[in-house]
């Protein structure tokens, strides 16, 4: 070795690289000024895709070499070298039994070879570096002994990169795991408190998946409606799972995660729903009691995902675990409040009373032969409403019109909330034109500038007190659909 290459070795080795990359660059562009007339490369073997590709070359396009070309491992000088079954050195390839008959010597047109291994301080061989000539005896033993130090300056800086990610990589996936660990202590500090969870359930699957949006959804009938959502302004979404196999179904009743690389035409997702938040990747993560599918935590990304992240699958499955507790907790907090004979936010008679105040009603008009006339008001987008200024403005406007309502009617009228904003009432004594008088009168008393739609319907003398709710709710629907804020008579 001459000495301008040993001194060109030295400042190699004692050299601080920016990146493996330029650690290459820096090589390449040496090895080019030392080996006039040759191709130097250096080369990735990838053994698990058998592939050996040059990652960078000086002088390539002489040899029909470029940079990120592939060929198949056993193609290529550099495999069987690195494994031992062909010599590092050639004067002439077409006197090696093993290097005469490759695809890479008919490519390049080479006569001489010279390559050594980019060897791992674990003996993983993981690449080359070499060069081609057609020369004969194009490189000496010294030649070598300089390949060799510069492997070893690429593989011990392949080596520092790789484990200054690791570390970063390791670091990354502490700090997620330190972050998720704090969301999920938020859902169980609601939990403890006995608060309803499931807000605080989504909030937590975006901080633990990184994602903007989630949706909690729970079944409802056939389809599965959301009962909470974060990241989105959107109204209540409703989605019905298809079973035609197609992967619509399987999203909903899989017991493992349900990953969907292209969210944009997925039959798990409604269109609607893709449009709103413009989702590009999701995962569905099943919620589960007693080994049965009691809800679907959907986590969306607005950028496209190749695979779910590995680390923070896990935590998003203890954020799912907690979901049906809170699932549970809801369950039975309906349950309590179905049980109880007052509503506590707006001091009005309950849906258990209702249920059992109508048919004695009905009783009583049939003895006195006198009419009766049952109501179901709403009010009108309540969801935006609770969007824009949030769900304690939401129960104050509840609480204020309830009392609102009632001072509208005479005492013997029975005012009931049924179910968050929805509301029943029985009026004696009172046919449907009166009917419809005093539920425009009651609706216009409504607090805040908003408005209500009612549906009412009069007994007709026979029909049982279920049959004429459906009737008033059929009305209530019809109000809705013509443009709310409007009271619709039944047929």
């Amino acid at each position: 070795m001459d000495v301008t290459a040993i001194q060109a070795a030295a400042a190699a080795t004692s050299t601080t690289y920016r990146s493996f990359a330029d650690a290459t660059r820096s090589v390449l562009d040496l090895l080019e000024r030392h080996v006039p007339d040759s191709a130097v490369f250096m080369a990735h073997l990838d053994r698990g895709q058998f592939i050996h590709r040059i990652v960078d070359v000086r002088r390539g396009a002489d040899y029909g070499l470029r940079s990120n070309q592939a060929l198949p491992l056993g193609d290529a000088f550099c495999s069987h070298m690195a494994e031992d079954r062909g010599p590092r050195l050639v004067g002439d390839l077409g006197d090696v039994d093993v290097y005469k008959k490759l695809a890479m010597r008919q490519r390049t047109g080479a006569r001489s070879y010279l390559g050594v291994p980019l060897e791992l301080s674990d003996g993983t061989k993981v690449g080359s570096l070499a060069a081609v000539s057609r020369r004969r005896n194009a490189f000496s033993a010294a030649d070598e002994q300089l390949f060799v130090m510069l492997a070893r300056v690429l593989a011990g800086e392949l080596e520092r990169e790789s484990n200054a990610r690791d570390l970063r990589r390791f670091n990354d996936m502490l700090r997620d795991q330190a972050r998720g660990m704090g969301a999920i202590g938020r859902v169980a500090k609601a939990l403890a408190a006995g608060d309803d969870a499931r807000q605080s359930i989504c909030e937590a699957a975006c901080e633990v998946m990184d994602a903007p949006v989630a949706f909690l959804l729970e079944p409802k009938g056939r389809d599965f409606a959301s009962t909470a959502m974060a990241g989105a302004n959107v109204q209540p979404v409703t989605i019905q799972p298809r079973g035609d196999g197609s992967g619509g179904g399987k999203a909903f009743t899989a017991k493992e995660a349900y990953f969907v690389a292209d969210a944009r035409n997925h039959p798990a997702l409604a269109a609607p729903l893709v449009e709103a938040t413009t989702a590009r990747s999701a995962v569905f993560e099943p919620v589960l009691r007693d080994g049965d599918v009691a809800g679907v935590l959907i986590v969306i990304w607005q950028r496209p995902l190749e695979k779910l992240p590995e680390a923070s699958g896990g935590m998003l499955k203890l954020v799912a675990a907690q979901a049906a507790i809170a699932i549970e907790h809801a369950g039975l907090r309906a349950r309590v409040e179905a049980l109880a004979l007052t509503d506590s936010l707006t001091g009005l008679v309950t849906k258990r009373v209702f249920d059992e105040e109508l048919p004695r009603e009905l009783a009583r008009a049939r003895r006195a032969d006198t009419p009766v006339s049952v109501a179901i008001l709403d009010l009108d987008h309540m969801a935006a409403f609770n969007m824009m200024r949030g769900e304690g403005e939401g129960d104050r406007l509840v609480k204020e019109t309830a009392a609102r309502w009632r001072s509208e009617l005479r005492d013997v009228d029975v005012l009931a909330r049924l179910d968050g904003v929805e509301f029943a009432l029985v009026l004696p004594s009172c046919g449907l034109a009166e009917a419809v008088e005093v539920l425009d009168r009651v609706r216009a008393a409504t607090p805040r500038g908003q408005t209500a739609s009612a549906g009412v319907a009069r007994w007709d003398g026979e029909e049982p007190a279920e049959l004429l709710m459906l009737r008033a709710q059929d009305a209530l629907s019809a109000a809705k659909s013509s443009g709310r804020n409007v009271t619709i008579p039944a047929e």
